[in-house]
C-alpha cells in the first residue's frame, strides 16, 4: 500500500486552509552539517492531514513558531495556541499548536 501524498501547504486555497485546526511539527532530521529539515503538517479538526511541507533551518534552537509561521502566512492562518508535545505511535516527539484563519483585510 502506498501512502497518499499530501499537497504542499502553500498549494491550499483559502477555503481549504480554513479547515485546518492544528499545525504539527514533526521531529527534525539532519540535512547535513549544522542544518535540520522539519516537516510541518496541517491537520483538520477530525485529525485528518490536509497538507504537508518541509523546511530547513540551522541546527540551533529556533522557536517552533518561527519555523511554522512562514508556512501559515502563505495560506492565511495564524497560530492561536501554545505548542504542546504529542506522543506518536513510533515514540518520536512531535509538537502541535492550534491555528485559525486570519480575517480578511478591510
Amino acid at each position: 500500500m502506498t501512502r497518499r501524498r499530501l499537497p504542499r501547504i502553500a498549494a491550499l486555497s483559502g477555503p481549504e486552509a480554513a479547515h485546518a485546526h492544528h499545525v504539527e511539527v514533526h521531529s527534525p532530521v539532519s540535512a547535513g552539517p549544522a542544518a535540520l529539515t522539519w516537516t510541518l503538517t496541517l491537520v483538520a479538526a477530525d485529525g485528518s492531514p490536509l497538507a504537508e511541507s518541509r523546511t530547513t533551518s540551522p541546527d540551533f534552537p529556533v522557536p517552533l513558531a518561527d519555523i511554522a509561521q512562514v508556512h501559515l502566512d502563505v495560506v492565511g492562518l495564524v497560530q492561536t495556541g501554545e505548542w504542546v508535545p504529542v506522543a506518536t505511535a513510533r515514540g518520536g516527539a512531535r509538537f502541535r499548536a492550534t491555528v485559525r484563519a486570519t480575517p480578511p483585510p478591510d
